[in-house]
Formats: C-alpha cells, sequence, structure tokens
C-alpha cells in the first residue's frame, strides 16, 4: 500500500504539472500583451543608448532622466526628428517604438468590438463545426478541429468559464448561452454546420440540441442542401440505449443524421484493442479462464466489463470472470443487474464491497493475480487521475513478482504523469506493468468521437451483409438494408460487436490481422476445423449480445416479448443456425479485405 510520503511525492508531482501547465497556459493567453511589452522594452533601451551616444557625440554630457524623457517621446513620435546622422540604435528605436502604441489601439478595439467582429464572422460561417459544451471533452474537441483548419463555433452557457480564452486562442468563435436554447443554436448556424457535437453535462440537454438542430434544418432546407450530421454525447448507459430508440436518431432524413456517442464506450472499445483480454493464447484445450479485475465502478468501470462481456468469447468456451472492487459495490451490482437481468448467463461475476486503501481488499486483488489458473488484467478507474495512480501503484505494491497481470490506469489529461510515475515499474520480463488508458487527448478526436476509426470494419459488416440480401431480393422497405449514416443505432451496436470479436477470433487459431491487402496472392481461408471452432465463438457472442439486450430463452421466437428458442447450447441448435454462424466466420478475409488488411498465421500451429 503507498504509504505518506509516497502520497506526498505524488501530490507534489501534481501539483508542479499544474504549475507548469498554468504558465504554459498564461503565456498562450496573453502572448500579444507580453509581446507588446518586450517591444516596449526594446524600442526604449535602443532608444536610450542611441541618445546617449547622440549627446556624447555633439559634445554634451547626457543625463540619465533627460535621455530617458527623450526615449520614451519616441512613444509618442515627439523626438525622433533628429537632424544629422544618428546612431543605429536611435534609427532602429524610431522605427520601432511607433509600433507599440499602434499595437496597442488595435488590440483594445478588438477587445472592445469582440462581440461584434464575432458576430459578423459567424454570418459567413457555413460547413463548419459546433460544439455545444465547453468541458474537457469540448476543448479537447475544439483543439482536434482547429488543428486540422476547421471553423470551430463552441456554445457555452457558463459565462465565467475559464477555457473561453483557449478557444479565443485556437481561433474559434465562442457564443455564450444555452445550447439547448433555438436562438443560440440558430446564431451558431447549426442548420448549415458539417458536424453539430452535444457534449453537455446533462444528457438531456444534448438530447434537445439534436432534436433542436433537426428543426433548424428542416426551417432552412430550402436554401442549404448539404447533410448536417449531429453527434450527443450521452453518459448514462441505460438512457444511451433508451436515447437510441429515439425516433430523431432512427429517421434520419437526407439532410440531417443524428447518433448517440458515448464516450466510455469508445474508452472500452479502443481499451481491449490495445490490450486485449487474452493478451495470452487461449487455446481449445486451455483450462484456464479470463479473469477482469476492475477497480471502481463508474463510467468507465462500467463500460469496459460490458465491453469485456460481448467480446469476451474464447477457443475453450470458458466463461469470462469478472470481480468488480468498490466500496459501495452491492448499491451498484442491483442498479446493474436492474439494467442488465440475464448478465449472469453471459459471464460468472463478483461485486466486492472494497477499497483500495484497505489492505484486505489488496491483498484479494493479489490472490486473484497469482492464480495460475487465470489470466487477469486489473483495470483501476477511480474518480481521479491522481486517486487511479495511487490505486495503482498500491496494487503493484502488492503484486508477487512472478505474475505479469497487466495494470490499467484510468487517466484523463495527466499522461506525463502517468509516465513519469509509472513508467519505471516493470514486470519480472522487463515489458511495462502499468498502462495509462482513456485519455482525453485520444478519445475525443474526430475520428474516435464521430466514430470513424472504430466503425472501419463494422462498417464494412453492414455493407457486405446489404449487398448479400440484396442479391437475394430482399426489398428495400427492409430497416435492416438502410445505409449505415440511417441504420438503427441496435444495429449498429451488432455490427460494432461482431468486428470487435474478429480479433479474439484470430488469436483463438494463432492468426493476427495486419496491414495491406495481399493482391495477387493466395486467398487466405480456415480450415474446416477452424470454421466449426470460430462458428462456436461467433454462437456464444451472439448469445451474450441477446442476452445483453434482454432477450430470454423459450420455446418459440417472438420478437416483440424478446423470446428466441435459439438460446441455448450449440449442440442443441438446428444445424441451419449453425450454418448462419458458420458463415460471417467465413467471410472474415474479405471483409478485412475491404477494409486494406490481410490475415498472417503465428507460428504456433492451432491445438
Amino acid at each position: 500500500m503507498m504509504t505518506g510520503a509516497g502520497r506526498r511525492v505524488l501530490d507534489e508531482s501534481v501539483q508542479e504539472a499544474r504549475r507548469l501547465t498554468g504558465l504554459t497556459r498564461l503565456v498562450r493567453r496573453h502572448w500579444q500583451w507580453l509581446a507588446i511589452l518586450a517591444l516596449t522594452a526594446v524600442s526604449l533601451a535602443l532608444g536610450y543608448v542611441g541618445f546617449w551616444r547622440l549627446h556624447r557625440e555633439a559634445g554634451e554630457t547626457p543625463r540619465i532622466l533627460n535621455t530617458l524623457y527623450y526615449a520614451l517621446q519616441l512613444l509618442t513620435l515627439e523626438s525622433g526628428g533628429i537632424s544629422g546622422q544618428a546612431p543605429w540604435q536611435l534609427e532602429v528605436a524610431r522605427y520601432l517604438a511607433p509600433l507599440v502604441p499602434a499595437w496597442t489601439i488595435l488590440k483594445a478595439l478588438a477587445l472592445v468590438f469582440a462581440e461584434q467582429l464575432q458576430s459578423v464572422r459567424l454570418r459567413f460561417y457555413s460547413s463548419h463545426v459546433v460544439i455545444c459544451g465547453l468541458g474537457r471533452k469540448g476543448l479537447q474537441l475544439v483543439r482536434e478541429f482547429r488543428a486540422q483548419g476547421t471553423r470551430v463555433v463552441v456554445i457555452e452557457a457558463e459565462q465565467d468559464n475559464a477555457r473561453f480564452q483557449a478557444c479565443r486562442d485556437l481561433g474559434a468563435v465562442v457564443v455564450v448561452g444555452n445550447a439547448a436554447d433555438k436562438a443560440v443554436l440558430r446564431k451558431a448556424r447549426v442548420f448549415c454546420a458539417q458536424y453539430v457535437i452535444a457534449v453537455c453535462t446533462k444528457d438531456g440537454e444534448n438530447v434537445e440540441v439534436a432534436v433542436l438542430t433537426s428543426e433548424l434544418v428542416q426551417e432552412h432546407s430550402a436554401r442549404w442542401h448539404d447533410r448536417v450530421q449531429c453527434s450527443v454525447h450521452i453518459v448514462d448507459l441505460k438512457l444511451c440505449a433508451l436515447f437510441k430508440q429515439h425516433p430523431i436518431f432512427t429517421e434520419s432524413g437526407d439532410r440531417f443524421e443524428a447518433s448517440v456517442v458515448n464516450i466510455y464506450a469508445n474508452v472500452a472499445r479502443s481499451l481491449f484493442e490495445d490490450h486485449p483480454l487474452d493478451r495470452k493464447p487461449i487455446r481449445v484445450s486451455d483450462d484456464r479462464v479470463v479473469h477482469f479485475v476492475v477497480a471502481g465502478f463508474g463510467h468507465t468501470g462500467e463500460s469496459a466489463v460490458l465491453q469485456a462481456a460481448r467480446i469476451g468469447h474464447y477457443a475453450n468456451g470458458k466463461k469470462l470472470r469478472i470481480s468488480v472492487v468498490d466500496p459501495e459495490a452491492a448499491e451498484k451490482k442491483r442498479g446493474f443487474y436492474t439494467r442488465y437481468a440475464q448478465f449472469y448467463e453471459v459471464c460468472d461475476a463478483a461485486f466486492v464491497d472494497g477499497d483500495l486503501e484497505d489492505d484486505g481488499t489488496l491483498e484479494q486483488i493479489a490472490q486473484w493475480a497469482a492464480d495460475p489458473k487465470a489470466l487477469v488484467t486489473i483495470l483501476v478507474a477511480l474518480g481521479s487521475d491522481s486517486g487511479s495512480v495511487v490505486g495503482a501503484l498500491s496494487v503493484l505494491s502488492r503484486l508477487d513478482g512472478g505474475t505479469d497481470a497487466p495494470i490499467l490506469v484510468r487517466m484523463t489529461e495527466r499522461a506525463a504523469l502517468a509516465s513519469l510515475l509509472l513508467s519505471r515499474r516493470r514486470g519480472p520480463n522487463g515489458p511495462q506493468r502499468v498502462h495509462p488508458v482513456g485519455l482525453i487527448r485520444r478519445v475525443c478526436t474526430e475520428r474516435m468521437f464521430l466514430e470513424k476509426e472504430l466503425d472501419l470494419l463494422a462498417r464494412a459488416i453492414h455493407e457486405d451483409f446489404v449487398q448479400k440480401r440484396q442479391r437475394e431480393g430482399r426489398g428495400d422497405n427492409d430497416g435492416s438494408l438502410r445505409p449505415w449514416e440511417r441504420l438503427e443505432q441496435t444495429r449498429k451496436d451488432s455490427n460494432r460487436q461482431q468486428a470487435d470479436h474478429i480479433p479474439v477470433k484470430l488469436r483463438a487459431v494463432a492468426c493476427r490481422s495486419v496491414e495491406g491487402a495481399a493482391d495477387g496472392a493466395p486467398g487466405f481461408s480456415f480450415s474446416g476445423e477452424e470454421i466449426e471452432l470460430l462458428a462456436r465463438m461467433e454462437f456464444a457472442r451472439w448469445k451474450a449480445h441477446r442476452f445483453l439486450t434482454g432477450w430470454r430463452h423459450g420455446a418459440h421466437r417472438d420478437p416483440k416479448s424478446k423470446i428466441s428458442p435459439y438460446l441455448n447450447d450449440w449442440e442443441d441448435l438446428p444445424e441451419q443456425v449453425r450454418e448462419r454462424n458458420r458463415e460471417p466466420v467465413r467471410n472474415i478475409p474479405r471483409l478485412l479485405k475491404l477494409v486494406g488488411r490481410r490475415i498472417e498465421r503465428a507460428a504456433e500451429p492451432l491445438s
């Protein structure tokens, strides 16, 4: 467990990082005034030296105060008229000094008329990005889009938000007002924007932004014809699932498209992409269980548990084991099982009341990590960056040198602090044991937030499905055949989960995907044994998806009541249902080729 001295070192490191960050922000915010001061100092210094030399060369005895007075008058153009040859210092000062009052006047005018100038700029905006809400996520998105040269308008209700100046320094236009106000959205010209991104603190406000933007787009449809894409961030996972069924998100038109985004779900998807739970191959005969330990069951912890449950289906058929440690674990378990009543069908889960400051809790985690029959990964996702780092170091201090369980630490902004404190913490064989995950600067990018990066393969799966069903003669009025942009959110999620599980399948048969399509080379294909194994894994994944979305086993299929007769064992399935699970497995090489990737076999054979 971390000692008091260790905590003091950590707190001092945090304070030092904040001081350095604050100084950097101060310089960026006031660089023009600092430049004016520097120009003033240079002008006065050169003017003073120039007048001093001028008087000396004229045979006079220069006086300090008089010389300084003449130098000061250069700023008002009153002492630069010198007959004859002037020293070079004075020549330079006579041209530099007038820039000081001129720059100061322009800067003052810009400050006085900033709002009027901003309104004029806005009138000419189109195909821009509107970001509603200026928290950490909002500011990072401003940085991301401005780095690409995209024009950005920010809407924020808090008048004294400390991030306003940072946005203005980046060249973004700031509109002070409630983003859920139609007049404010009209002022930001959302009706002709390329993207409208709602990241306000309240989920309801974000949904309201989507509804009002849709209305404004319809009102201005006669003049503007480009599509407006609205991405709504919803934190509450239950509300996220409900809002995905709202007509505003399921009935996108030609001019407006709305989508629900949960940044924590994206964090979880990228987390397991970088740090798979099956980091060591799980083969058919493997008797190990994959064990995911989560310390802290907030938004990040819950999203990670759900994503692990969706894709944690391996070749040996053993259920994923999940252990949640939280001071309020019992209460959070009740809420979680209210939303996911069938979760027990998917994973072997345990919720443990505990705190990482408690010796007993740390000892329990150490015992889990030392289990030779388990492949353990630990996620520390507490309420703050410093708290997560302290918790991770406390856990690490208890782990036995023989265990290689990685520790993933939920961080938001302090990547440098995490690297400083954690980079030297190595495992028994040298690799880094502690990894920061969930950094705002990584997950709040255009490609991640707008789901362009994570959804490449999911889009390919959907487009392939559409083409096949159209060849079979399915009608255009089938909702499952809509373009990706107009596809229901639940169907998008299904494609995403299928895509996220492909790397797990490949690792099960000692394969991996790499960049570059194998043009001209023989096509990759799985063996019959491999197809059968991977089909079983695909069926387990499909069952998990059904259980997590509220389906139950029953004698007859009833979509309205979410009852299916196929939520049982593989051996009990009809052959045509088994074939439906083999089909997506055979398609994996072709699907990967569609996104510019190919499959390579590893050295070890399938066992």
